[in-house]
């Protein structure tokens, strides 16, 4: 209802978002310097994708080279962090161009990953005319934005594949893990075929009671190649004094943290009530 009885915005919806800097709001996954990634607010299914021109181009044939060419190369790596995330069994990959083959944006083109699931078209879409969404979207969108910046990341290596978490729960306590530079956020270290967010629960499973992800992947703007962050809220909170893991309230913990990215974190997820 939000979609069919909402007010329409001025403008052009992908010009807006690409102008913006708050891409968690915007769910934007990946900027690049001729192309941008962005999750569709009302998916077709669940992390329905669109790969989109930065210039505001109508048909293919106004698209530069540059930018036709970063369409295809993107793809390889959406398709494998969508498949880690979320084990798709297929895709459906296009562009609708023009009004009468479709477009709901037809003045701005764009290109659609729809990831594709056996049994995924039930009576619901069919009869009801309704798309069932079995997670909320700030959810599908960190997971999402955090395996497609690990595919696209410049150069291998353990950042490449390391997750901070912001493990917290109602009372507004955070975990907070030692090490020799001093406390930080937990970090997880992953194997390459696990999905970051999988592993983020597991390394904080046994400090947290009813963990679950809220969100969130790090930065609000995409444009730099920092570990993702996963936001987790769980029920209770506890350490151990043979752990390297301590509890500690919001104030200490921006107060004593060591890494900036970390202290940013903190501070930015809880002015944003993450």
């Amino acid at each position: 209802m939000r979609y069919v009885g909402g007010a329409r915005e001025s403008g052009c919806i992908f010009c807006n978002r690409l102008a913006g800097t708050d891409d968690v709001q915007s769910l934007i996954v990946h900027r690049d310097s001729d192309v941008f990634v962005i999750m569709n607010l009302y998916p077709y299914n669940s992390a329905h994708l669109m790969i989109v021109p930065n210039a505001h181009v109508g048909s293919p044939e106004n698209v530069s080279d540059a930018a036709s060419a970063r369409l295809g190369t993107l793809l390889g790596p959406v398709l494998r962090a969508l498949r880690r995330v979320l084990r798709c069994e297929g895709f459906n990959v296009g562009i609708n161009v023009g009004d009468v083959a479709g477009a709901g944006v037809a003045e701005h083109l764009h290109q659609h990953v729809v990831p594709r699931w056996t049994g995924d078209a039930n009576f619901m879409p069919i009869l009801a005319g309704t798309t069932v969404m079995p997670e909320l979207l700030p959810v599908t969108y960190a997971k999402v934005r955090a395996e497609i910046q690990r595919e696209l990341w410049v150069a291998d290596g353990p950042e490449r594949n390391t997750v901070r978490v912001l493990l917290t729960n109602e009372s507004g306590a955070v975990l907070v893990e030692a090490a020799a530079d001093g406390p930080r956020l937990p970090r997880v270290s992953v194997e390459p075929e696990v999905p970051l967010w999988r592993a983020a629960l597991e390394r904080i499973a046994p400090y947290a009671m009813d963990p679950a992800l809220i969100g969130w992947a790090g930065t609000i703007y995409v444009g730099t190649n920092l570990p993702a962050i996963f936001a987790v809220r769980a029920g209770t909170i506890t350490a151990s004094s043979s752990s390297s893991m301590t509890v500690a309230t919001v104030a200490d913990a921006a107060r004593v943290i060591a890494d900036p990215d970390d202290a940013r974190a903190i501070a930015m997820a809880f002015s944003a009530s993450i």
